[in-house]
């Protein structure tokens, strides 16, 4: 019984024996390969090494985004995306969010373009899982994303913002749209919406303060299409610029008994005092003259029905029906700018044809492509779409534009602040059209005015739009004064404005070219009067704290208060963002170079700090 045993138990550890030795042959032969990769992963740490998401520049390289590198509280190095220039042209950038993917604006429409490419590193480690110096490790370098220069000029946009945020509240608006085109190349100068957002702020839902209405929003154009209505009747030879036509006494009852009325009898007119006075009698019965099959493949071919193909998200096409949809009153109507839809885009493309000459331009956001370290990848020219009017209808059309400006119904567009400027442009004022109503609305307008500055050899185009203004409805008493608003802050800056038209003012103010500030109320009496410029005081205190330019009279206004002394604070171990909002109260440039935390800044903590100060921030991620 005893031997039994022994032998039963010899049988089972011979038998676990052969169980282990076979496990052991097939971990280490059969399987040897698995098992060993198996080891090498828990050995080995695979890191993903994020690639510096791309910066947005406008055309003269002012940083409109870019990605910098913190350290968060538990030491660990995070990437943030900021925008230095904060609310400015915010729709068009757009915004990135929590997992640095763009959701917004030129962030989204070129996201992977500004991604890159990521990188990795093999790292080994001991059983500890720390890494074990000296070992080799293996890797790809991160590839990071492509620039992208805008053609945005950050100056201008700087003014067509303030204009638009001060019209909106003026006329207790709903919201504002602007843009400034350049005629002959078709690139976006400036571009905006108001109310607008910060995309510095946390990211929140969708928002109507988020939307570019100028690609996006679909609206029936009203008396700025009369534009397309005249060119394509002068282009056509259908009608005779000089055919005098009745006006109707204001109203002409149809022979359907449909009436199309204007605002008050202008009395019989030629095409270019109808387009002054922005008769929608006049122009109803030049389309009509036109015809469909005409009128229909002119509009086409000015690019209404159809995206522009800007390189910005959202874009609409509008709406153009098919003739074989029309109404007996479509042609009439059509002519001055109802029943169809069109994008604020599309129409100021058709005005800016009219200022270069004929040409429908390819509209642009897009300057150039450049890699991280600034070699050029893509240039972008600009592009022909099609030739959709001849130079001498162009030509024509222009002057019917300066008369609706000087003695029309954009008077109030003139500007006293610019003396020998003369514009030319359209205003318009359409019913918005309310969807569960199935009707337009008689309560709900849209204002808007398409000009060109100067009139005669325009250099800019500037559609502005108000939509939905509480006081004032119509155009020419809505978007054409925060039109005019724009071209004045636009002539008055040295960068923007056209220079052959600026020799004047530009002469008159260098009488006014003076450091004022810093001197008491006495010295900067005697500074003015010696060089003969016109100066006025603002506010208490005993030294003078700001300057601004005086529109009224080209001279100064002269804010006095009491003046901190102004110190260089100490930057160093602030991030980015914390040191440029120490310095972005100081007076002067800021340059900067690197990631991380500051580690030298120029000039040093607690220098006194002068006029015109250059700021130079050396950021690292070593301590």
């Amino acid at each position: 019984m005893h031997l039994d045993r022994i032998s039963w138990l010899f049988v089972v550890f011979g038998a676990l024996w052969v169980v282990l030795c076979a496990r052991t042959f097939q971990i280490q032969i059969v399987e040897g390969e698995k098992y060993s990769e198996i080891a090498n992963l828990k050995a080995r740490d695979r890191v993903i090494r994020k690639a510096p998401r791309g910066r947005i520049l406008d055309r003269n390289g002012q940083v409109l985004a870019q990605s910098i590198q913190e350290k968060d509280k538990e030491g660990k190095l995070e990437t943030k995306r900021i925008y230095p220039q904060g609310v400015l042209a915010s729709q068009l950038v757009g915004q990135v969010g929590k997992d640095g993917q763009g959701i917004y604006g030129l962030e989204v429409q070129f996201d992977e373009r500004f991604r890159g490419t990521d990188g990795w590193q093999t790292r080994v480690l001991n059983v500890a899982r720390q890494i074990q110096a000296g070992r080799k490790m293996e890797g790809r370098e991160p590839i990071p994303g492509d620039d992208l220069v805008l053609t945005i000029d950050r100056n201008m946009q700087e003014v067509v913002e303030k204009a638009l945020k001060d019209g909106v509240k003026t006329y207790l608006a709903e919201s504002g749209s602007a843009v400034v085109m350049d005629p002959y190349t078709g690139e976006i100068l400036a571009m905006a919406s108001y109310p607008t957002f910060d995309p510095n702020a946390p990211v929140s839902a969708a928002t109507r303060a988020k939307r570019n209405d100028i690609v996006s929003l679909a609206y029936e154009p009203g008396s700025t299409f009369k534009l397309v209505t005249a060119a394509t009747a002068i282009e056509t030879k259908a009608v005779d610029p000089k055919t005098v036509f009745s006006g109707e006494k204001g109203r002409w009852v149809l022979e359907n008994k449909d009436v199309i009325s204007d605002t008050k009898d202008h009395g019989d007119m030629d095409m270019t005092a109808a387009m002054a006075m922005s008769s929608n009698i006049v122009f109803a019965k030049i389309a009509d003259l036109v015809g469909e099959k005409r009128f229909y493949r002119y509009v086409r071919s000015f690019g209404f029905g159809s995206k522009t193909s800007v390189e910005l998200p959202g874009e609409e096409s509008g709406y153009l029906k098919p003739t074989h949809e029309w109404s007996g009153r479509t042609l009439k109507t059509m002519g001055f700018g109802h029943e169809l839809l069109v994008t604020p885009l599309q129409m100021v493309m058709a005005f800016c044809a009219i200022a270069n000459g004929g040409k429908l331009m390819q509209p642009t956001i897009v300057r150039e492509w450049r890699s991280a370290d600034g070699e050029v990848l893509e240039k972008k020219e600009p592009e022909e779409v099609r030739r959709v009017v001849s130079e001498k209808t162009a030509a024509r059309i222009r002057s019917m534009l300066r008369e609706v400006v000087e003695v029309g119904t954009a008077k109030q567009v003139n500007s006293e602040k610019l003396p020998g400027i003369v514009f030319g442009g359209k205003t318009g004022t359409a019913e918005k059209y309310n969807q569960k109503l199935k009707r337009y609305d008689k309560t709900k307008q849209v204002a808007s005015f398409i000009g060109l500055a100067p009139a005669d050899n325009p250099r800019y185009v500037c559609m502005v739009l108000v939509d939905d203004p509480k006081t004032r409805t119509v155009g020419g008493l809505t978007a054409g004064p925060i039109f005019r608003n724009i071209m004045e802050g636009i002539y008055y800056l040295q960068s923007t404005s056209p220079v052959p038209y600026n020799l004047t003012l530009t002469s008159a103010s260098k009488k006014c070219d003076a450091e004022f500030v810093g001197l008491s109320r006495a010295d900067a009496k005697i500074l003015a009067n010696d060089r003969h410029c016109e100066v006025s005081f603002e506010g208490e205190g005993s030294t003078v704290v700001a300057t601004e330019y005086d529109f009224e009279t080209n001279g100064r206004k002269l804010r006095m208060g009491t003046p901190n002394a102004q110190k260089m604070p100490d930057l160093k171990g602030l991030t980015l963002r914390d040191a440029l909002d120490q310095i972005g109260e100081l007076p002067g440039s800021i340059e900067y170079e690197g990631v991380g935390r500051v580690k030298k800044q120029f000039p040093a903590p607690n220098a006194t700090l002068k006029r015109g100060e250059k700021f130079k921030l050396v950021l690292s991620e070593k301590g």
